[in-house]
């Protein structure tokens, strides 16, 4: 089963969670009440191997466990309030030793303080035949007006996105700054404007279709796409890891950081949930995690 079908299985069985889950699975960032506060809480997992190779530098290993977990905070327009961490790492390897690990720790909690988010707890554990494995939570408070969920785009708005595509691998994977401040201000620029936003982590393509819904398509002119030193416009449609932030508004923003790639227009049945201005379907262009 691939990864989407699997998390779309799941969501399907987590309808009822209670009042106080106010948003559920399926969004970048899940949200409780507690009393009279709400948390955003987000849980991101790295495997070795899998999202960065075995020879990066375990302090930028560290960094992005933090960071693609902390970009969540991102998408909701949330603010770090701090954060757990968890280690799963091959018993008796020199590879990946302890000094190893505690590389990887510091970069962690470098990151997660620069960004407001410290490290206060978690759990370490061995495993035998498997990768070294680690698995972030993020917990955040939303902003007073509510939080920015993938939900909520409404026909006629336009489609941006903050900074570059494409490429990722090439270095920014490694090193990019989850965008919390700029959606702090776009918040506050377009305030009851922006009505969704989700980041990109799984390719423009993919992660445009969870803007899209049964009665509203994104259109993107893919010649307006901002392409990353050295990236196609497949790379921008597919790669993943950018990090940066998609989101619709009927307004056009005053960042100089923002780009308007599309609109969102009404979806006719049976039309995919998003195209180029062509009717080409992009809604699949994007990578499996799983």
């Amino acid at each position: 089963m691939k990864e989407f079908e699997l998390l779309n299985e799941i969501y399907a069985r987590s309808i009822k969670l209670g009042e106080s889950i106010t948003i559920g699975p399926g969004d970048d960032m899940g949200e409780i009440v507690i009393g009279d506060h709400r948390l955003l809480v987000a849980v991101d997992q790295l495997v070795i191997g899998r999202h960065v190779t075995v020879d990066t530098a375990p302090e930028l290993i560290g960094r992005k466990a933090i960071a693609r977990c902390f970009s969540d905070i991102a998408a909701m327009a949330g603010s770090p309030l701090g954060s757990l961490m968890t280690a799963c790492l091959p018993a008796g390897t020199s590879e990946f030793d302890e000094t190893w690990a505690m590389k990887v720790f510091e970069g962690a909690r470098e990151a997660a303080k620069q960004w407001g988010g410290p490290i206060f707890g978690g759990d370490i554990a061995t495993c035998d035949d498997a990768p070294p494995i680690f698995s972030v939570t993020a917990i955040a408070t939303p902003p007073t007006s509510g939080a920015i969920t993938r939900a909520g785009s409404q026909e006629g708005d336009y489609v941006c996105v903050t900074g570059t595509l494409g490429n990722s691998s090439a270095s920014h994977h490694l090193t990019f700054a989850p965008r919390i401040r700029e959606a702090q201000e776009l918040l506050h620029d377009l305030q009851a404007h922006l009505h969704a936003m989700i980041d990109v982590s799984d390719g423009l393509g993919r992660d445009a279709s969870h803007l899209a819904s049964d009665d509203r398509q994104i259109v993107i002119d893919t010649t307006s796409i901002p392409l990353r030193d050295g990236a196609t416009i497949e790379q921008a449609l597919c790669d993943g890891e950018d990090y940066e932030l998609l989101f619709t508004t009927s307004k056009i923003p005053s960042n100089e950081l923002v780009t308007v790639i599309g609109k969102v227009v009404n979806r006719a049945n049976g039309l995919p949930s998003v195209t180029d201005e062509q009717g080409a379907d992009l809604s699949a262009m994007g990578w499996q995690h799983a």
